[in-house]
């Protein structure tokens, strides 16, 4: 039955339309031969044309009512065909759709009106299909079904299904919402931004309409929240928005409006919403500038959830680097979001930092029930310094899995640690307990160890004339950081009271066609190329590592390991042990217990660092 308002056809039962709700004429039956009576409606097939915008009818039909008191009321129908008249048409080309319309080829499903003018109409939905949430990257698009992120990859097991709440822009003028509409377009996600996921186009009632499709916001947004705030959430909050800030500028995306009325709090986490001043621009002078702007107004709305008031120089701030933060930014010496999150999470793990804290170590290597000979090698170095009754110590820890068969692999992972740990013990640890530390550049010192390593192995490699190379992950504790290095594809993991987060991003094919949309998560541990490294040491003169920086709190634990554990033991189930263990050791036996039972179709290691606050142990 096609509706005579708006051109949407509807299933023959229907009696009021289920995209504009007008009452539908009920179908006579009539002879073909014989002309219709005066004022019926007769039906025909539907054309390609009638059926732009339209869905297949996969749900019940709504019978709902106009939300705009605006729209022509409709009589009920008559019982008689005799007495069927024409339905009026709408008196304006833009009307607020009603409850229960669904747009989109999803689709969406209209629960409201949240405003409603003569260029933009604006609605709650909801995605009329079931999804999952990820606990880690907060990516909200995972089918139901689905066993990994899609996003991340990580373990969507426990998680509830549920319709996602969307805001619906929908506009006849397309420029009223391009900008939204070219960011949905990009596809990107961070959880830091509530970036448009979706963009389409409809015609209704022979005009096109234009749509894009926003994560609804949390009603709480950063002008509702009064001044001061905890100093703890606002770092927090500011090193996820200035993350999410930096990752808008590396695409050439200007926000426009980092303000507290741009910002969604929601459970601990703050994100950006509102992307109606946002402008995608071309690299150069003037883009720095805007970008330059955009950290200047996070700043500023940082500075007032802090203390209440605008910024002045006058004001101090514990710790005092976050002090000399502000007046960096407002000075023009600190013009990045990047530069900015740094500053904010040094502040956040200055502030997190126990005033006395120990180390907690468990190491365990095991060959596997597969392999001959085991290939793995770790290393851990600890001096533990007590000066005034505080306990500062350093720690260097390292993971190598070899590569290149027997008598190669092992070799190589064996040089790489010999190496490292000479180095540590020769200027690393002298320096650190001297009488006056002279403040050791880690990211330098970790880089210099990681090349000496890669040049001892390619030399040995070319001596021996093997294709010998190895992979590894290390990780420095020092006051209160881990500052973390890796090549290859073994990995570190933070486990604390949120939940366990991957730190590291594997250099292989499998990462890379996951990352490129080409495989999916789920599909990369079976992956017939899932052991190819595009990176490892040994295999070119220099190598490169991937470094960061974490701050760690009383309670976190820092987990390496080789992909003979992490490939055969999902990260929930890693969580899940380390958490049940009494200690760091019992954790690291119980992860090797696990990979066997999968298989221990490889060499498997794990380290695990527990930081114990003196006066909790």
């Amino acid at each position: 039955m096609k509706c005579e308002v708006c051109g949407t056809y509807n299933p023959t039962e229907a009696r009021f339309c289920r995209r504009c709700s007008a009452a539908l004429p009920r179908e006579a039956k009539v002879n073909a031969s014989q002309p219709a009576p005066v004022g019926e409606m007769t039906t025909a097939p539907l054309s390609d044309d009638d059926a732009l915008g339209t869905h297949p009818f996969e749900t019940p039909t709504l019978g709902t009512r106009p939300l705009n008191e605006a729209e022509p009321v409709v009589q009920e129908q008559p019982t008689s065909l005799d007495d069927t008249q024409p339905l009026p048409r709408p008196r304006f080309l833009f009307e607020t759709l009603p409850i229960g319309a669904l747009v989109g080829s999803l689709p969406y499903e209209i629960l409201s009106a949240i405003n409603t003018d003569s260029v933009v109409n604006i609605y709650a939905a909801q995605d009329r299909r079931k999804r999952i949430r990820c606990r880690s990257c907060a990516f909200n698009r995972n089918t139901f079904g689905d066993e990994y992120c899609q996003q991340c990859g990580a373990l969507l097991a426990g998680i509830e299904p549920h319709h996602p709440r969307f805001t619906v822009k929908e506009s006849i003028a397309a420029d009223a919402i391009a900008v939204e509409r070219r960011l949905a377009d990009l596809r990107l996600h961070h959880g830091g931004a509530m970036l448009p996921v979706d963009t389409f186009s409809e015609t209704i009632a022979g005009t096109r309409r234009y749509y894009v499709v926003l994560p609804e916001p949390s009603p709480s947004t950063g002008e509702s929240l009064a001044a001061p705030q905890e100093l703890l959430d606002v770092l927090q909050w500011g090193v996820m928005l200035s993350e999410s800030l930096a990752f808008l500028h590396q695409r050439n995306i200007v926000l426009g409006a980092a303000d507290l009325s741009h910002i969604s709090f929601e459970n601990k986490m703050a994100r950006w919403f509102d992307f109606t001043s946002a402008r995608i621009v071309t690299p150069g002078v003037e883009a720095r500038t805007w970008f330059k702007e955009d950290v200047a107004t996070l700043a500023a709305s940082l500075f007032v959830l802090l203390t209440g008031q605008m910024y002045s120089p006058r004001v101090v701030l514990e710790p005092p680097s976050l002090s000399q933060t502000f007046a960096d930014v407002f000075a023009g010496q600190l013009t990045t979001a990047a530069a900015l999150a740094d500053r904010l999470r040094s502040a956040l793990a200055e502030v997190r930092r126990p005033s006395s804290y120990d180390i907690r170590v468990g190491r365990l290597t095991d060959v596997g029930h597969i392999r001959q000979l085991n290939e793995d090698s770790l290393l851990t170095l600890e001096a533990g310094q007590v000066h005034r009754s505080v306990s500062r110590p350093i720690g260097l820890y390292v993971v190598a899995d070899g590569a290149g068969g027997h008598a190669a692999g092992d070799v190589a992972s064996g040089i790489a640690i010999r190496t490292i740990a000479r180095q540590a013990l020769e200027n690393l640890f002298p320096q650190q307990i001297a009488e006056a530390p002279p403040g050791i550049d880690v990211a330098s010192w970790m880089r210099s160890a990681v090349q000496s390593a890669n040049e001892a192995v390619h030399r040995q490699r070319a001596v021996a004339r093997t294709d010998m190379g190895t992979v590894l992950v290390m990780a420095i504790i020092l006051d209160g950081e881990a500052h973390i290095a890796h090549v290859g594809d073994s990995r570190a993991y933070l486990i604390n009271e949120a939940g366990i987060k991957q730190l590291t991003v594997d250099h292989s094919l499998v990462q890379r066609l996951v990352d490129t949309g080409q495989i999916k998560p789920e599909e990369a541990r079976t992956h017939e190329n899932r052991n190819v490294i595009y990176k490892m040491i040994g295999d070119r003169p220099k190598v490169e590592p991937d470094l960061q920086r974490v701050a760690l709190a009383p309670s976190d634990r820092l987990l390496l390991c080789s992909d003979g554990l992490c490939g055969y033991v999902d990260d929930i189930e890693m969580l899940q042990i380390i958490r049940s263990s009494s200690s760091p050791q019992e954790a690291c036996q119980h992860l090797i217990d696990a990979a066997n039972a999968a298989g221990g179709a490889d060499n498997i290691t794990a380290v695990l660092v527990q930081i114990d606050a003196l006066g909790d142990v």
